[in-house]
């Protein structure tokens, strides 16, 4: 058995208790920190209502702001928000901070109705209240992502100190290893275990890990194993049921993507979901409402912009403004997609050449849509319809759809969601011409992930990345 002491970063390091002395502390710190700012935020509304009006404080509604803060951090401990390395996770934080802070409020709601002294509350000062305290613990979320990731990162909070085990030597710079002491692991000890070995060298090999590691008095351990190792895990947990401490599994990207499917249970077993059903009614619901919502606000605001480029592509070359062209939606129903015409072609039918950089077919006009995506716009139109959404795969056209249904195998699988005027793909690169098989493959592969992993939040996070990936990316 080999036995090193490395940190998470590969590099050297020497146990240390600081950061477990620090952590509770620094715990009662953030949630004194969110139960001022609450009251200081129901302060901050009630003084601003109350000047709005011209009138005086209104006294019997003073502990709403104490209601709503003690409500709030009672939560968010037993949710777990306040552990230190759930602070370094921003998303996390931010869902979790808001589905609490409408909880809360709406506990605070309940209370009062059933206290009967929802005449004594005001409604303005809850609703600005309500406003303020949202942007305010939303600010405070960044805050912390800030401070914590230079902290956490010299050691200086740690959750918890951990023995790592595995079969084999590792590589510390793979993404599973290398943020584990900036995400609460401090790694006092890794050994590695032969895989080799009889059950009577086994238990010698654990009895000396948990001789060392209670004399560093470790709070759990770490059991790195990758999919072919899966034979040995259940051995190895066997002979860990010694130990007092949790036993979790650090998994290779094969495990960890399984694991992290939903399940449903099955009398004494479960079920594991390789391919995720259509959105529920619900999900479709969001998702339909957040592009109804969006689509229309850009097509008034942008009605401007639309129209000037109809006299520029209308005085730059003859034909028609708007281009249509055949695609496959959601299921693989066909509808026309809308595009600003760029080129001096309308091609439709069996075969359809890509644009290439430099390409004569495109006018001077529609090399400046194409760069700056603005040709996609009309697609708002084919939103508000129904037939795209905001974000999902690209649809391509009727002539390539057929010809990499032939050859990439998952291809299809696109069709599964609606398609959008921007996509995971996009956004991370694949944008605009598609010259080789392997690009193609690379930019299905982005999609299919998508389709697997849709969420509301993800939707919204591909928007944001959006505007970035057009002004640097280069498109043809």
């Amino acid at each position: 058995m080999a036995v090193a002491t490395y940190g998470s970063d590969g590099a050297q390091s020497v146990s240390s208790t600081r950061g477990t002395v620090l952590q509770r502390p620094f715990q009662v710190f953030v949630i004194a920190a969110d139960f001022l700012l609450i009251l200081l935020c129901y302060a901050l509304a009630s003084a601003s209502y109350n000047a709005a009006l011209a009138s005086g404080a209104d006294s019997t509604s003073v502990g709403a702001g104490l209601i709503v803060a003690s409500v709030f951090v009672a939560i968010g401990y037993f949710q777990g928000v306040y552990a230190t390395h759930r602070l370094l996770g921003l998303v996390w934080q931010l869902r979790k901070v808001l589905v609490i802070w409408l909880v809360s409020l709406t506990i605070l709601a309940v209370a009062a109705f059933l206290l009967k002294s929802t005449d004594n509350l005001s409604r303005g000062i809850v609703i600005i209240f309500a406003a303020i305290g949202a942007v305010g613990l939303i600010s405070l979320r960044f805050a912390w992502q800030f401070a914590l990731g230079t902290s956490l990162a010299k050691g200086r909070l740690v959750d918890r100190k951990v023995v790592l085990l595995s079969l084999k030597p590792l590589d510390f710079t793979a993404n599973r290893f290398k943020d584990l002491r900036r995400n609460g692991f401090d790694v006092v000890h890794h050994f590695v275990l032969g895989n080799d070995s009889g059950d009577s060298a086994w238990e010698k090999q654990i009895r000396d890990v948990i001789r060392q590691s209670r004399a560093t008095d470790v709070d759990e351990y770490l059991l790195a194993v990758d999919w072919n190792e899966l034979p040995l895990l259940q051995k190895l947990g066997q002979h860990l049921r010694v130990v007092p401490q949790p036993i979790r599994v650090l998994p290779d990207n094969s495990i960890a993507d399984l694991v992290s499917r939903p399940f449903l249970p099955v009398s004494g077993t479960v079920a594991i979901e390789i391919q995720r059903p259509p959105l529920t009614v619900f999900e479709r619901l969001q998702k339909r409402c957040l592009d109804v919502g969006i689509a229309a606000f850009a097509l008034v605001t942008l009605a401007p912009l639309l129209m000037m480029v109809a006299v520029l592509i209308k005085l730059d070359s003859p034909g028609a403004v708007i281009f249509r062209q055949s695609r496959r939606g959601f299921n693989g129903k066909p509808f026309e997609i809308w595009k600003f015409r760029s080129m001096t072609v309308c091609e439709n039918g069996q075969t359809i050449t890509q644009a290439t950089k430099h390409d004569a077919r495109v006018t001077r006009i529609g090399r400046l849509l194409r760069m700056t995506s603005i040709d996609e716009l009309p697609q708002l139109w084919n939103v508000l319809r129904g037939d795209m959404s905001l974000v999902g795969p690209r649809p391509h056209a009727l002539a390539h759809d057929n010809y990499y249904d032939e050859i990439i195998s998952n291809y299809v699988y696109r069709h599964h969601m609606k398609p959008g005027l921007t996509g995971w793909a996009q956004v991370n690169g694949f944008r605009g011409e598609t010259p080789t098989i392997d690009l193609m493959e690379k930019r299905v592969e982005y999609d299919v992930w998508y389709v697997s992993n849709w969420s509301i939040w993800l939707d919204v996070k591909i928007m944001t990345r959006t505007a970035a990936a057009v002004m640097l990316q280069e498109a043809y």
